[in-house]
C-alpha cells in the first residue's frame, strides 16, 4: 500500500465537486488552485477524481519519465467526436505507427520548405490590409490569422488552396471548439440520436471537412504533389502491412487541418497584441527585423537570424500558451511530488498556470522577452515551460509552428504597426480547447514606408503608402483581467 500523501485541494459540494467553479471561469480557477494549494491539487469534478499538476519535475514524470503511465482518458473522447482516431486522441502502436508516418514532413530541416508558401500567404493578406488601412477600416485580428494559417498549413503540406472556403471554414472551426469540449450541460447528457442543436452542429461539420478531404485526395491524385498528403496515401499499418483506410486518412488529415491551424492562429494573436502594446519591445523587433531582413522577405537563409523576434513569441506562447489544458488518465497508480495519483484519476497540466508560477518566473504577468535568452533559459527548470508538450508525445509539428509565427510576425511587422481600437478589452478564460480571446479583437492598422513585393519572385522595389491612424490599448496578463 502507497505511504504517500492525498493531495490538497478544494473540497466542493455534494456530487459535482467543483465542477460549478470549473464551468464559470476555468484558467482563474486553475491559476487560483495552484496558488492556493500548490503544484499537485486534487478535486472532484462531476464523478470524476482529478489532479493539477503544475511543478516542473512532476510534469517531466507524467510526460516523459513515466508517460507510458498517462494515457489520453476520457476527457479525450470528445476530440474523437470530430477528429476521430488520429494522433490526437489515439494511444499505444496505433499512435506510434501513425507518428512515424507522417514525422519527416516535420523535421527541422524539411519544414523550412514551408518558407515560400508562408511569404506568398502572407504577403496575400497584408496586400489586403493595405486597402483596409487607407480607408481607416478596423480588422478583426483572430478571423485574419485563422484565415491566414489555415491557407498556409494547406498550400504547404497537402498542395492544395484552402482559400476560397476560409470564410465557411472559420464558421465551422467555432462549432468544432464547441463541441469538442465538454462544459457539463445537460444537452451533453442526452442520448446522441436526439435531434440536439450540439448534435446539428456536429452533422455539419463532418459534411465541411469529409468535402475537404475529398477535394484534398482528389488533388493529390491529380497531380501527385503534397507532401504529408502523399506519406498518409502511401502509409501502411504497421501491425497488418495493410495500406491506411480511407478512414484513417480522412482522420489524420482533419486532426492536422485542426490542430495545426487553430492553435497558431492564437498564438499570432496574442503575439502581436503584445507587440503592439508594448513599445520597447515593437522598437527592438523593428530593429532586427530591419537587420536581417533589410526590406526583404524571411527566407531560409535568415529565418533563424530572427533571434528577438523568436524570443518575443516564446515569451507569448509563456504568458498565452493556445492548448493550456493537457489532460491525461493515470492508467496505474503513481507518486507526483510526494503525492499519491490513483490508477484510473485524471491528471490535468496546464501550460498556462505552470508559465505563471510565481517560483519559477517571476513578475509572471509582466511581458518580458528577456526571459528566453540562452543564459535565462539555463538557469530555469526545463518544464517550467512547455508550451508544446514534451517527451514522445511533444507537439508533431512545433517546429513549423515556431517558423511560421517568427515569418509572420517579422512580415506584419515590416508593414504595419498593429494597434487595439480602446474599449476592447480582452479577457481569456472560457472552458474551450485553446485559449483564444473571449471576443473578437478589432485593431486598427498604420501602413509603414514598405518594400513593395508585387510577386514572391520578383525583385522588390521600395514604395510608401498613406497611414491610419494608430491607437492603443494596454493589455496585461492575468486570468479575469485584460490580457
Amino acid at each position: 500500500m502507497s505511504t504517500a500523501a492525498v493531495a490538497p485541494g478544494p473540497k466542493g459540494v455534494p456530487l459535482l465537486g467543483s465542477l460549478g467553479s470549473w464551468r464559470g471561469n476555468t484558467a482563474e480557477f486553475l491559476l487560483g488552485l495552484q496558488r492556493d494549494y500548490g503544484d499537485v491539487v486534487r478535486m472532484r469534478l462531476g464523478p470524476m477524481t482529478v489532479h493539477q499538476v503544475t511543478g516542473p519535475d512532476a510534469v517531466h514524470q507524467v510526460l516523459v519519465k513515466n508517460h507510458g503511465n498517462y494515457v489520453r482518458g476520457p476527457l479525450y473522447e470528445q476530440f474523437g467526436v470530430v477528429m476521430g482516431k488520429g494522433l490526437l486522441t489515439s494511444d499505444g502502436e496505433f499512435w506510434r505507427g501513425h507518428r512515424r508516418a507522417v514525422q519527416p514532413v516535420f523535421l527541422k530541416n524539411a519544414v523550412l520548405d514551408i518558407i515560400p508558401n508562408v511569404v506568398r500567404a502572407t504577403h496575400e493578406m497584408l496586400d489586403e490590409w493595405e486597402v483596409k488601412a487607407q480607408r481607416g477600416e478596423p480588422v478583426d485580428l483572430m478571423a485574419e490569422m485563422l484565415k491566414l494559417t489555415l491557407v498556409t498549413l494547406s498550400r504547404s503540406l497537402f498542395a492544395y488552396d484552402i482559400k476560397p472556403s476560409s470564410r465557411v471554414l472559420k464558421l465551422i472551426v467555432d462549432d468544432v471548439v464547441e463541441v469538442m469540449f465538454r462544459r457539463g450541460t445537460a444537452s451533453e447528457m442526452l442520448p446522441s440520436w436526439l435531434p440536439t442543436d450540439r448534435k446539428r452542429k456536429i452533422t455539419r461539420i463532418h459534411q465541411v471537412f469529409d468535402k475537404i478531404v475529398a477535394d484534398v485526395r482528389g488533388s493529390h491524385a491529380r497531380t501527385g504533389e503534397g507532401p504529408l498528403i502523399s506519406l498518409m496515401e502511401q502509409a501502411e499499418d504497421p501491425a497488418t502491412g495493410q495500406p491506411w483506410t480511407d478512414q484513417q486518412i480522412r482522420d489524420e488529415l482533419l486532426t492536422i487541418y485542426l490542430a495545426g491551424h487553430e492553435t497558431t492562429a492564437v498564438s499570432l494573436c496574442w503575439t502581436l497584441l503584445s507587440i503592439a502594446n508594448h513599445p520597447s519591445v515593437q522598437e527592438e523587433l523593428d530593429s532586427e527585423v530591419e537587420r536581417v531582413l533589410g526590406g526583404g522577405p524571411p527566407d531560409a537563409e535568415n529565418a533563424d537570424a530572427l533571434a528577438y523576434t523568436q524570443r518575443v513569441v516564446d515569451e507569448s506562447l509563456r504568458m498565452h500558451p493556445p492548448i493550456w489544458i493537457f489532460p491525461r488518465a493515470a492508467a496505474g497508480p503513481d507518486t507526483l511530488d510526494g503525492y499519491a495519483i490513483e490508477a484510473g484519476s485524471s491528471v490535468l497540466l496546464s501550460p498556462l498556470v505552470s508559465h505563471h508560477n510565481p517560483r519559477y518566473w517571476d513578475n509572471p504577468l509582466a511581458f518580458d522577452p528577456s526571459r528566453f535568452t540562452p543564459s535565462a533559459v539555463r538557469e530555469r527548470p526545463r518544464m517550467a515551460y512547455f508550451p508544446f508538450g514534451a517527451g514522445p508525445r511533444q507537439c508533431v509539428g512545433n517546429s513549423m509552428a515556431l517558423l511560421e509565427l517568427r515569418t509572420i510576425v517579422a512580415m506584419i511587422n515590416q508593414r504595419f504597426k498593429v494597434s487595439m481600437i480602446p474599449g476592447h478589452a480582452l479577457r481569456y478564460g472560457s472552458p474551450v480547447i485553446s485559449l483564444r480571446p473571449l471576443k473578437d479583437v478589432m485593431v486598427r492598422l498604420t501602413s509603414r514606408e514598405r518594400v513593395v513585393w508585387t510577386s514572391p519572385d520578383r525583385a522588390p522595389a521600395t514604395g510608401e503608402t498613406s497611414a491610419a491612424e494608430a491607437l492603443s490599448c494596454p493589455v496585461t496578463g492575468g486570468t479575469g483581467q485584460q490580457a
